[in-house]
């Protein structure tokens, strides 16, 4: 919902990365959420560890900016 507003990314996982912070400034607008879903396993691990993806930096930054809005934060895996 709402990608196709997205202007064109590098690659896959930086629309992945976008999508997250586009749900996640989302939910703090509209609903008390805290949980969030994702099939990219990689996306988890940025979120978990940003320190290990440097080219992703500015991305993370906002998306752990955002996660300060919520106290019980998680993210996790649907294969």
């Amino acid at each position: 919902m709402g990608t196709r507003n997205f202007t064109r990314c590098e690659s896959v996982l930086h629309s992945e990365v976008e999508a997250l912070r586009w749900a996640i400034e989302n939910m703090l607008q509209h609903s008390p959420c805290q949980n969030f879903r994702t099939d990219c396993k990689k996306l988890i691990a940025m979120v978990k560890e940003p320190q290990k993806w440097s080219s992703f930096a500015t991305e993370l930054e906002k998306i752990e900016t955002l996660q300060i809005c919520f106290p019980d934060f998680k993210i996790t895996n649907v294969p």
